[in-house]
């Protein structure tokens, strides 16, 4: 249970912090695209995140809907860790664990989004001096979010359906990697 502990306090806190206590919070740092317009999907998903040489593992289950985004947290064990939610206005949370108020939670959804959004759709969101692509590169399925020209965030498919593709995504500009497994 220990090693669960500190595993999820590591995890929230290398992707940023934000305020602690925060319930409501209006991403400032990245514009969050619509909500999906298409059938509600559920999802449940095995992260495995690799930071500073150091690996991390929780379990997502996911629910993504035209009326809200919803997000839960996991321990393997599946001790609840946190709770994301997004009406396409506000996000909220619900925090298990004092400490979980570290995760910025916008960052979380917006890695859902690169991975699962309409390429269109996110494209609308990009601030200027950014630019998304997709392409696929020895039958690989690939989107890649630029930054003034260099490659900030890619995302690696197993297969070109994304819903049932395994995905590695590759923050290079913060220097780490999010393994997303369906189950």
């Amino acid at each position: 249970m220990l090693r669960w502990l500190v595993l999820y306090f590591s995890i929230f806190t290398l992707v940023g912090c934000i305020s602690p206590r925060v319930e409501k919070d209006k991403s400032e740092s990245r514009s969050l695209a619509p909500l999906l317009a298409e059938q509600p999907r559920q999802m449940n998903q095995h992260l495995r995140i690799v930071y500073q040489n150091n690996v991390y593992e929780v379990i997502a289950a996911t629910l993504l809907s035209s009326e809200n985004m919803r997000v839960s947290l996991l321990s393997p064990e599946g001790m609840s860790l946190l709770d994301i939610a997004y009406d396409g206005n506000e996000i909220s949370t619900h925090h298990y664990m004092r400490r979980a108020a570290s995760l910025p939670p916008e960052k979380l959804l917006a890695d859902i989004q690169f991975v699962y959004w309409p390429v269109t759709q996110l494209q609308k969101q990009l601030p200027v001096g950014w630019k998304l692509q997709e392409s696929v590169v020895e039958g690989t399925y690939i989107r890649q979010l630029f930054h003034n020209g260099e490659i900030s965030t890619e995302a690696r498919y197993s297969t070109n359906d994304i819903w049932e593709a395994q995905v590695e995504l590759e923050h290079k500009r913060l220097g780490y990697r999010l393994s997303i497994r369906n189950f």
